[in-house]
C-alpha cells in the first residue's frame, strides 16, 4: 500500500496489527520537506505506533553522524552530525526520546555507504564512467560500505533481536580507501582513475558539510550488530560491485 509519513490516517491503516515499523522515508536534502519527512516523520510514527500497540520501531539513520576519526567506529564513538546528517540525528533523538521498554521499543541503525542500483552509488558510478567524478583530497580517508541486501538484513535483525533503545552500526566489516573505491570502480568500468580536487575547492562547489563528509576518515565497526547474529552476505565491496555494475550499465556496462 501506499502512504505518506506526514499523513498520519495513512500511517494509522499501515500499522495495523504490525509487530514493528521501520522508518526509511526520506527525500533529497534539496527538497524543502525534508526535515519534515525525517523528523516529523518519526514523530508521527511513533505517536501511531503507540496507539496502534505497534511494539517497535526502528528509525534509519546513517553513519555520517559520525566525527570522523582513525580509530575504528563503534556506537559510543563521537558524533558531529553536519548537513544532511544533522537531520538523521535530530530523526534518531525524536525516536529515541519515545522508548519506553514495556510500551514501545525505539531502536537506531546506522548505516555505512550502502551501495545499489540508485541513490548515492548510481551517480558516484556514472560520474566516474564520465570522467567527471574527484576524489576529495588526496582520498586516503576511509569509507565503510554495506551491501543493499545485507543492510536490509541488518534492519530486520535489529527489529527482531535489537535491544531497546540501542544503535547498530551497519557496515561489512571491510574498510577501504576512497582512492581504493574510486579506482577499483573505475577499472571495472574501463576508464581511467578519477582526478583529485582539493578540499578548498570542494567546499567551494559542494558546501562546507558535503566536501566534510566525503573526506572524512570512518572505519567503522559492525562487532555489536554481529552479536546479534548477523553476518554480512557480500563480504566486501570487491565482491559486490561488478555484478552491480553490470546491473546499473546493463548494455555497455564496460564503455570505451
Amino acid at each position: 500500500m501506499l502512504g505518506d509519513v506526514l499523513d498520519v490516517r495513512s500511517l494509522e491503516e499501515a500499522a495495523s496489527g504490525c509487530f514493528g515499523v521501520i522508518h526509511l522515508a526520506a527525500n533529497p536534502p534539496a527538497e524543502s520537506d525534508t526535515v519534515r519527512v525525517r523528523v516529523e516523520g518519526t514523530r508521527n510514527i511513533v505517536e501511531v505506533a503507540k496507539r496502534r500497540g505497534v511494539e517497535r520501531v526502528v528509525v534509519g539513520s546513517g553513519y555520517w553522524v559520525y566525527r570522523g576519526q582513525s580509530e575504528l567506529i563503534d556506537e559510543d564513538s563521537p558524533v558531529d552530525p553536519r548537513g544532511e546528517s544533522r537531520i538523521n540525528y535530530d530523526a534518531e533523538r525524536t525516536g529515541m526520546a519515545a522508548n519506553s521498554p514495556g510500551e514501545l521499543e525505539v531502536l537506531v541503525v546506522r548505516p555505512g555507504m550502502v551501495y545499489g542500483n540508485g541513490s548515492w552509488f548510481q551517480g558516484v558510478a556514472e560520474a566516474i564512467r564520465s570522467e567527471e567524478y574527484r576524489v576529495v583530497g588526496d582520498g586516503n580517508n576511509r569509507w565503510s560500505f554495506v551491501d543493499r541486501w545485507d543492510a536490509g538484513t541488518a534492519f530486520r535483525t535489529v527489529l527482531e533481536s535489537g535491544e531497546a533503545g540501542g544503535v547498530y552500526n551497519v557496515v561489512d566489516g571491510h574498510p577501504a580507501t576512497l582512492r581504493e573505491f574510486t579506482d577499483f570502480v573505475a577499472k571495472q568500468l574501463g576508464v581511467p582513475p578519477p582526478d583529485s580536487i582539493t578540499m578548498e575547492a570542494a567546499v567551494r562547489e559542494l558546501g562546507d558539510a558535503v566536501a566534510h563528509h566525503l573526506a572524512a576518515d570512518r572505519p567503522a565497526s559492525n562487532g555489536k550488530l554481529r552479536r546479534l547474529g548477523w553476518r554480512p552476505r557480500v563480504s566486501s565491496y570487491r565482491d559486490g560491485i561488478p555484478d552491480l555494475l553490470r546491473e546499473v550499465f546493463p548494455r555497455d556496462r564496460r564503455t570505451r
